[in-house]
């Protein structure tokens, strides 16, 4: 029995057009390499467990989506130096840099500044924004009561609203969603700032992230496709024989992946053709002990990858529902 799981293809885009600045902005750069990014969060609540950080696992989800490669996840602490260390170093490696949390308007909200420094910007109050969140907050707060004016001369409330319109210049500016005040800082070509509230954050990322790609890329994209197999051995069965196969496959861009007492949601198990007994005990009988997960770029070569893995390893078919 061969169970087989596919996910849609994805395409892993290449950069023709503006390359940012760990190769040198130049609107001539033509580059055949997979777009890469990297993921840093910014809060002491991640670290300490008071808080479980849900934006990384959102941008690793639009980048896989959108054939961007995420090689790097970073968390660090409420910490200028901390902060600027880290978006720095990134800002070099990668193509795309995303930072969560700490633009709010409180005293440990110090996102802007640190990455401020360590670009050598200045903060200025942004008045497009400042005129946003009036707008926006007072359609809202329409027969609900009073709402804050971001004021940097007026009350102390105001002074704190006002300062989530206290920004890196020069920096990119946007708003990606009509509906919301907050906008999506650009600095450095490559760093994107964002808000660390998760329903924030997705929204504005999953508006945002498509648009970015388009800007720094042209060439036709690459299908990159995922496809698990399940088996019933255990994983210290499967290791030798996972081992030469990512060994075999590795030169064709192909990765193998092992996840015991896992299904993927959203499936089902494929009967045994002339199965008897009960519904839903052959499925029952089939849910797989172990699966494997395969990731490429060439088709053919990971249809070849799927059959040694099903031959080899005993594997049965899932189906997507």
């Amino acid at each position: 029995m061969l169970l087989l799981f596919s996910i849609r293809r994805v395409q892993p885009l290449t950069r023709t057009l503006r390359v940012p600045s760990r190769r040198g902005f130049s609107a001539l750069s033509v580059l055949s390499a997979p777009i890469t990014s990297a993921f840093c969060v910014i809060g002491d609540e991640i670290l300490n467990g008071k808080a479980l950080d849900a934006n990384s696992q959102v941008f690793a989800q639009r980048c896989f989506a959108l054939g961007v490669e995420l090689e790097k996840i970073e968390v660090v602490p409420d910490k200028h130096q901390a902060i600027a260390d880290s978006v720095r170093q990134l800002s070099r490696k990668f193509d795309i840099v995303f930072t969560s949390g700490g633009i709010g308007p409180t005293h440990d909200d110090i996102t802007y500044e640190a990455i401020g420094r360590a670009f050598g910007r200045e903060l200025g109050y942004h008045e497009p924004t400042m005129a946003r969140m009036r707008r926006i907050m007072a359609s809202r707060a329409s027969g609900h009561g009073r709402w804050t004016t971001p004021n940097p001369k007026g009350t102390p409330d105001q002074i704190a609203c006002a300062r989530m319109a206290l920004l890196p210049e020069p920096a990119s500016i946007t708003y990606p969603c009509d509906q919301y005040w907050v906008p999506v800082v650009c600095v450095n070509q490559n760093v994107h700032i964002f808000p660390g509230i998760p329903r924030l954050f997705d929204e504005l990322a999953t508006a945002y992230l498509p648009g970015l790609v388009g800007r720094i890329s042209s060439d036709a994209p690459q299908a990159f496709t995922r496809v698990l197999v399940g088996t019933q051995l255990k994983e210290s069965t499967i290791a030798p024989v996972l081992e030469k196969l990512q060994a075999q496959y590795a030169p064709m861009g192909i990765k193998l992946g092992s996840y015991p007492n896992w299904m993927p949601p959203h499936v089902r198990v494929q009967q045994e053709s002339g199965s008897t007994g009960e519904p839903g005990n052959e499925a029952k009988r089939n849910e797989p002990l172990v699966v494997l997960s395969a990731i490429g770029r060439d088709v053919d070569s990971l249809d070849a990858c799927k059959r040694d893995l099903c031959s080899l390893l005993e594997g049965f078919e899932i189906i997507n529902t």
